[in-house]
């Protein structure tokens, strides 16, 4: 096939298309839009090319040049396209043909096999140039001419016209005068046609970044389930784009709250947020979004309430789409497309239709009926068998029992007050498989109540006619039922999923006859057993006298409910017994969960625990460490998510189960990583005794799941007396922060925590005056004290931080003034007796060196830019140091004179001619601004003491 023939079977074929489309554009989008130019644009995204600049609307171009110049005597070119006249060399089309260059030109045109690649500048949307050039008024063209300041956009050819320089009549003033105003009549038609040009440039490039922008947040947009091209096609989207409203949030600023009922949707334009759940009454840190990532979209259809909190973590711009927009934007047909989409998110949590993909999801919200009910309507009985389950769409139900001794072992806690549904929550699921009794009357509360229900053969309905596809979706519901009864079991509730799969591949169905007798009172219990379907009772009774109740009234609780389990005992204690006898009053089907795989689990779990020096065997029993197995909660956190962070105040710590992380700390304004944390690594341990800050962050370097344990859970389940006892492990281990006690060995700590003085102050109360006698070294257990040294600065310290060090080493007066801050502050203290009384007979004086050269070794470590060293490094720089000590009024050194050390304050005050160096609390070093001087350095201060002190000088040439 010829290039021509190809041509004009392209323009046959794709001909019509193209101008049904651009109808279509123009109609959609108004006629100053060009269809080419868009259809150009999606082709380049669609087969990721990059896209030219160019501008998706006609310019307005002004015709003031075109009035003014003649059709005769130049040619008018786009600015930045090739100097040349020749249409050839520069494509010879507009932009607008370029869609008919692509197909090979237009009617009546032959194709062009070797026309060079079109190039698209950013005026590529200027007015094609005349075939006829435009006439240059009067002058004949020049090149070089200081007043030709467009000469690209006129042609280089001579006029024609005889110029009236050339007239022998003229006087030379005339000829002169005439050539002037020649000159301003033709600069005044190119400015005006540059000035037009660059307008419309300037429109363009407006326009272009503003559809960038628009096309942007569409993008944004489309990403949005509710808002895909799946439920909305691409003029409806345009129309919520122009809908988006930004919104600027402050650092730290709550954009949604949980449990708040809000009414529209998010976008984070800019910025990062992070996600907060409550628990434990502490808003933990459960997410992190980032440009592009949306939150809260339910509430654009639904009154639920917000399930999390989002709170700006830096600066954050984010478009925000309302309720009413989408109701005043989008048709009944859109909104109906929305909801099916929103009800598969709504019952995404309901574990009957977890197991399901997102096509059937799909499906079975499209087969959802929807009901409204009036205050006071019953929506089911408490003996009334299961046959749909019902989702809260608006409104709220009730849930109340008549008789309380009828609810399932795991509500029998639950309290007197009926239980209140409201959007998003359901019923009817556990009896809906099994055909069970609801076990609860459910009325309407609000005036109001809309309600989405389905049926189980509703629910295979969905999976079409074929046997095979039915019986499919029937097992996939039928194990995550199962899964979800399993749950019930206290000690698999809070299973991590690897773990719970473990336990799961190895449950039994098994079945039991009418009157077969599944425990027996005072028998031993082999395994746990999970109700599926069949009615049980509980008879406190021989099993072998229950054959004489058969035909009479025995008052027993009977157990009807899907998931309530039995047995549990064999799970904490070996050679369990049952308290009870279990008899099944009609055919059972139940769930058979041998010991043996989780007490696996739970030995690994334990395991973990039992490396935690709070709860080592020394501290805690086996059968405490099980306890709180139980109590351990799984986490998931995806890479590159903090766990804990630096500084926070928490109350869990955390046990590594799978993935690898990293503990960093901030050093110098930049993340150091400490250590490489592994499976059944821990962190955090402190934070369940302690409101201390955190010591340093742990961030997830894979995929992680952890297991958290937190202070709530751990006071309820152990006694008093071993919480005393893991406190004074914990104070051992706070010692690790205070330079003096950090090196002793554990046996040394353990005789100091022991000796440790517990003390209380309210707010206001004075824990130390400054200039006092030190007698005692105070740690913070719980609460805040503001600190002020003697040079006024002021600080404050929270739980598990120091005072009174210095002093007590040295047997300086205070040198700081303490005042409780907080409604109440506990404190530890101790005396230099009680750090000697670990030492033996004749081994106080060596201890009493080895404090001190910790104590030295601390106040080197602050010196900024050594942070990083290592201790040997650190004990080999003392060695090198000298400690200078200065009477009151005696001077270090003098203003001009030559330095070479710079000087650590070890005990004392000092004064200087200006402002010390910035410290760390009471802690001065002197002389960090010539410590990068090469040559010889001059004090340009000077520094004496103001009582009896001390310093350590250390040698420039060391730290260079």
């Amino acid at each position: 096939m010829t290039e021509a023939e190809w041509s004009a079977n392209m323009r046959k074929v794709l001909g019509p298309h193209l101008d049904v489309m651009g109808e279509e554009v123009q109609r959609s989008w108004g006629k100053d839009v060009d269809p080419e130019s868009m259809l150009l644009r999606w082709l380049c995204q669609r087969k990721n090319l990059e896209v030219p600049p160019v501008a998706i609307r006609l310019p307005k171009v002004s015709d003031a040049s075109s009035s003014k110049s003649s059709p005769a005597k130049s040619e008018l070119r786009p600015p930045n396209s090739a100097r040349s006249s020749n249409p050839a060399q520069t494509g010879g089309r507009s932009l607008a043909s370029a869609g008919a260059l692509a197909l090979g030109g237009g009617q009546g045109q032959s194709p062009v096999p070797d026309t060079p690649k079109l190039q698209l500048p950013m005026s590529a949307r200027l007015p094609a140039a005349s075939s006829a050039p435009l006439a240059r008024p009067g002058l004949p063209a020049q090149e070089g001419n200081g007043y030709d300041l467009a000469p690209a956009l006129w042609s280089p050819q001579k006029s024609s016209k005889k110029s009236s320089l050339e007239n022998a009549d003229t006087t030379p003033w005339a000829r002169t005068l005439t050539n002037v105003v020649e000159r301003i009549a033709s600069d005044e038609v190119r400015h005006t046609t540059r000035s037009d040009h660059l307008k419309a440039n300037n429109a363009r490039m407006h326009e272009m970044m503003a559809y960038m922008h628009q096309e942007l947040r569409g993008q944004f947009l489309s990403k949005v389930p509710l808002l895909s091209a799946k439920v909305l096609n691409a003029q409806t989207q345009f129309k919520l784009v122009s809908c988006l409203r930004p919104h600027t949030f402050d650092k730290g600023q709550h954009i949604i709250t949980e449990g708040e009922v809000g009414d529209k949707l998010y976008i984070v334009e800019r910025g990062t947020c992070e996600v907060l759940k409550k628990i434990n009454d502490r808003s933990i840190t459960v997410g992190q979004l980032g440009k592009g990532a949306f939150f809260g979209e339910i509430a654009v259809l639904y009154d639920m309430p917000r399930t999390a909190t989002v709170r700006a973590q830096t600066s954050v711009i984010a478009l925000s789409l309302s309720r009413d927009d989408l109701k005043t934007q989008l048709s009944d047909e859109d909104l109906d497309r929305m909801r099916v989409i929103a009800r598969t998110q709504v019952f995404a949590s309901m574990p009957l239709l977890a197991g399901l993909n997102a096509e059937q999801k799909a499906k079975v919200a499209e087969a959802l009926k929807s009901q409204k009910w009036l205050r006071g309507s019953i929506l089911a009985g408490q003996n009334h068998i299961t046959s749909r389950v019902f989702i809260v769409e608006q409104g709220t139900l009730k849930m109340d029992v008549t008789d309380r001794t009828a609810l399932p072992s795991f509500m029998q806690g639950m309290g007197t007050d009926p239980i209140t549904l409201g959007p998003g929550q359901y019923f009817g699921m556990r009896g809906l498989l099994y055909e069970a009794p609801v076990g609860f009357n459910i009325t309407a509360a609000s005036d109001e109540v809309h309600t989405l229900s389905i049926s189980y053969e509703e629910l295979l309905d969905t999976a079409g006619t074929e046997h095979e596809a039915r019986q499919e979706l029937s097992n996939v519901m039928l194990n995550s039922m199962r899964a979800y009864l399993l749950r019930q079991v206290p000690q698999l509730t809070k299973l991590a999923e690897d773990s719970f799969n473990i336990v799961q591949s190895q449950v039994q169905e098994t079945t039991f006859k009418k009157w077969s007798v599944i425990l027996a009172k005072g028998g031993p219990i082999d395994s746990v057993y999970v109700l599926e379907s069949g009615k049980l009772v509980e008879y406190d009774g021989e099993a072998e006298n229950t054959l004489e109740f058969f035909g009479t009234e025995v008052n027993c609780p009977e157990r009807t409910t899907p998931g309530e389990c039995f047995g549990t005992e064999c799970l904490s204690k070996k050679a369990a017994q049952s308290p009870y006898t279990l008899v099944a009053l009609t055919d059972v089907k139940m769930l058979k969960v041998p010991p043996s795989a989780v007490w696996v689990v739970q030995q690994q779990q334990r395991q973990f625990i039992s490396k935690i020096p709070l709860f080592a065997e020394d501290v805690l029993t086996k059968d405490e460490q099980y306890m709180l197995v139980s109590k351990l909660k799984p986490w998931n956190f995806p890479s590159g998510r903090y766990i804990i962070k630096e500084g926070e105040i928490g109350d869990m710590l955390f046990v590594i189960e799978r993935g690898v992380c990293d503990a960093c700390k901030t050093i110098d304004g930049q993340e150091v990583v400490l250590a490489q944390l592994k499976k059944g690594a821990f962190f955090g341990e402190t934070a369940v005794i302690f409101d201390m800050p955190r010591g340093a962050s742990v961030r997830a370097t894979t995929a992680v799941t952890a297991l958290s344990l937190s202070r709530e859970d751990l006071m309820a389940t152990i006694g008093a007396d071993k919480i005393d006892k893991m406190k004074m492990v914990a104070r051992t281990q706070v010692f690790g922060g205070i330079p003096i006690l950090a090196g002793l060995v554990p046996h040394a700590k353990n005789v100091i925590a022991r000796r440790l003085k517990s003390s209380t102050f309210k707010k206001g109360q004075s824990i130390v005056t400054l200039g006092a006698p030190t007698d005692r070294m105070y740690i913070i257990e719980k609460g805040s004290v503001a600190v002020e040294s003697i040079d006024g600065k002021a600080y404050t310290l929270l739980a598990g931080m120091n005072f009174g060090m210095d002093g007590l080493i040295y047997s300086q007066p205070y040198s700081v003034k303490a005042v409780a801050t907080s409604d109440e502050v506990q404190t530890l203290s101790l005396t230099m007796e009680d750090v000697y009384a670990t030492a033996g007979t004749g081994e106080q004086d060596a201890l009493a060196r080895q404090l001190l050269t910790d104590f030295r070794r601390y106040l080197l470590k602050q010196i900024p830019g050594l942070e990083k060293r290592t201790d040997d490094f650190f004990a080999t720089m003392l060695n090198h140091c000298e400690v200078l000590r200065f009477e009151e009024k005696l001077v270090v050194f003098s203003q001009g004179e030559t330095v070479d050390s710079i000087y650590v304050k070890e005990f004392g005050s000092f004064q200087t001619s200006r402002a010390a160096e910035p410290g760390t609390g009471n802690l001065e070093i002197y002389g960090l601004e010539w410590r990068e001087t090469t040559d010889t350095a001059k004090a340009p201060y000077t520094l004496k003491a103001v009582e009896d002190s001390a310093l350590i000088r250390v040698p420039l040439a060391i730290l260079r």
